[in-house]
């Protein structure tokens, strides 16, 4: 606890003072009366300003959250004696006080509360205002001595960290990964075997399960026929997402859409049981290998909710990513194919034999308009670079789309899918 002298000791000090040295100028007693009794005042608060002893704790804070969400935690406030009015900082990053019980709010991070008897709990309400990492803490609490003559502030250290995801979206098209795993999953599989999902009829052989038996197709021939089924299974879907954009600038608006699509096709594939890994490139290249689970599931968020726009070093980062994404990996790219070495990233990883699509996002309308012949020349120049960047992509075999603004998330993603059905059929 830090006790700061408060204006009420500095006044009576100085007012005291002031009485003193008015005694002896004018020869007067009265004035020095006044300031004796005004310092022995300071002395008693100075004496009586022992602080208490508080403590400040934060209860049952979520890990993770939802942006636009309610969450619900509790402040507990505990004492040794009485304190008055009381102000407490929740030090809240990436939320907002929404409403709390037991006190009232006067900011977004801020509450306040009458005496604090003993031990007071305060439900506290809190929003969250985007998506990312947030936290609770470290909390300040104000408030003044017994006798008002000190300020105390008392800081709790701890810091309670959240995640808070973006809105969830619903895609209704999913990529399917060409190659699949031997874990049971919701992707049908090119081979045979036991499954759901019919694939032909052949001759009963020994040894075939009996209620497989087609027995009207057997009906019509000397000879008993099967039914083949196609297994189930479930495939490595990897997301890599570019956020090598400048600071500062409109770019940085294509990070947040890369990072809510990324979010609604993992939440998406992970509900088909796909194993899911991420590579982020912003400023380091990070990346997680593919797997299952709730507590795999939370580091791809936390990781995909720690992107931040950097530039990345492409010489470690190829190397990288090729050791990340491996086959049968299924690597879906969001980037909005500013740099070249994306690009080259990207044949890297079809020429060593990955499945490799990418939803290349529309920068143009993020992007002030031009002024002046130069910068609009400029412009083109660049538009048409990116065009060859995607003419190239697309002619060495790779499905690639592009995401205007006006679409929402799910219409690349159809896109894609279309896209590639029809190149598997025509290869």
């Amino acid at each position: 606890m830090t006790a700061i002298p408060g204006p009420s000791l500095r006044a009576y000090v100085m007012a005291g003072i002031v009485g003193l040295a008015a005694a002896l100028a004018v020869g007067d007693p009265s004035p020095g009366l006044i300031g004796a009794a005004l310092l022995v005042l300071a002395i008693i608060g100075l004496a009586g300003g022992a602080s208490p002893g508080v403590a400040l704790t934060a209860h049952h804070v979520p890990t993770s959250t939802v942006e636009g969400e309610e969450i619900g935690f509790t402040i507990r406030i505990s004492v040794d004696q009485p304190i008055g009015r009381t102000y407490v900082d929740l030090g809240l990053s990436g939320l907002e006080v929404a409403d709390v019980v037991g006190a009232r709010v006067v900011g977004r991070s801020t509450i306040a509360l009458g005496n604090v008897r003993k031990v007071t709990e305060i439900e506290v309400t809190a929003v969250a205002t985007g998506w990312g990492r947030a936290a609770v803490g470290p909390m300040h609490l104000y408030t003044d001595s017994p006798l008002g003559m000190f300020d105390l502030r008392v800081e709790a250290q701890g810091r309670h960290q959240i995640v808070a995801v973006p809105s969830e979206t619903t895609l209704r098209t999913l990529l399917s990964p060409l190659e699949t795993n031997l874990h049971v999953g919701d992707l049908v599989s090119k081979h045979r075997g036991s499954g759901s999902e019919f694939a032909d009829l052949r001759q009963f052989r020994h040894g075939d399960d009996p209620r497989s038996v087609n027995w009207r197709v057997s009906s019509r021939s000397d000879e008993l026929w099967v039914n083949d089924r196609h297994p189930e299974r479930n495939g490595d879907v990897m997301l890599l997402v570019d956020a090598q954009v400048e600071t500062g600038t409109e770019l940085e608006t294509m990070i947040d859409r890369s990072v809510r699509l990324a979010a609604a096709l993992l939440q998406s594939h992970a509900k088909r049981h796909h194993r899911l890994g991420l590579i982020t490139l912003d400023g380091l290249c990070r990346w997680v290998y593919p797997g299952m689970g709730e507590l795999h599931r939370r580091r791809l968020l936390e990781q995909l909710m720690g992107v931040a726009p950097g530039e990345v070093i492409w010489e470690a980062a190829e190397r990288a990513v090729i050791r990340a994404a491996r086959r049968p990996s299924m690597v879906i790219a969001l980037t909005p194919l500013t740099d070249p070495s994306l690009a080259g990233l990207v044949h890297t990883l079809r020429r060593s034999g990955i499945d490799v699509s990418v939803i290349a996002l529309d920068v143009d309308p993020a992007l002030p308009p031009p002024s002046g012949q130069a910068r609009m020349l400029g412009r083109r120049i660049w538009a048409m670079e990116r065009d060859r960047l995607r003419d190239r992509l697309a002619g060495e075999g790779i499905p690639i789309v592009v995401w205007r603004s006006i679409d929402p998330a799910d219409v690349p993603v159809a896109r894609l899918a279309e896209l590639r059905t029809l190149w598997r059929r025509l290869g």
